[in-house]
């Protein structure tokens, strides 16, 4: 069961949103530097990503309960993707937001499939701050994604409390040098990937 396996696993990062957003595709492509257009996750899968467990469930209504179960093992970060072409899968995400509103810090929008598009949707002029907008498929955005990750390693691996987690801002970690240099070496390894 999946409340089991993830009470194992301490300081991983969690990928969700709508179905056919392009989860598993992101994943993969992080994991492989190759673009993989697979069919939509039934379950969860779990790959290592910059040395850190990364952890995807499937976006069907089915699963939806599996978030929740995933949620409470407080993960380090949440990435939530939306495919850019379709206006319902935002509203899923602002309504993640409301749902949850104690991860809000946590949430990282990830707007994927930006090569279907040449303008940016009406929906999208109020986003969040802290967003990217990426293509599984041509690589764009993909190592704002793994610096994303790899800045968030060092909870990861101290398996900080969400308590805590809430209080450090993604500035404040950036500004420790040896973490810059874990996560620029992180980028350079990668950077050909894409």
């Amino acid at each position: 069961m999946l409340s089991d396996f993830l009470r194992l696993i301490k300081g991983f990062i969690l990928i969700i949103g709508p179905t056919e957003a392009g989860k598993t595709s992101i994943l993969r492509r992080l994991v492989t530097g190759e673009f993989h257009d697979p069919q939509p996750t039934l379950g969860f899968r779990e790959e290592n990503v910059a040395k850190v467990r990364v952890i995807e469930i499937g976006g069907q209504p089915s699963f939806r309960k599996y978030w929740r179960v995933a949620l409470e093992q407080n993960p380090v970060r949440i990435i939530f993707v939306i495919d850019v072409t379709k206006e319902n899968d935002y509203n899923e995400y602002l309504t993640f937001q409301e749902t949850y509103p104690a991860f809000r810090s946590l949430s990282l929008l990830t707007i994927n499939k930006v090569d279907l598009i040449t303008t940016n949707p009406d929906y999208l002029s109020e986003i969040p701050e802290d967003h990217i907008y990426c293509s599984a498929k041509t690589g764009e955005g993909m190592l704002d994604i793994l610096e994303a990750i790899a800045s968030f390693k060092k909870m990861a691996e101290a398996e900080i409390p969400l308590s805590q987690q809430n209080e450090i801002s993604s500035k404040e970690s950036a500004a420790n040098s040896n973490e810059k240099e874990d996560v620029d070496s992180i980028i350079k390894e990668f950077q050909g990937k894409f």
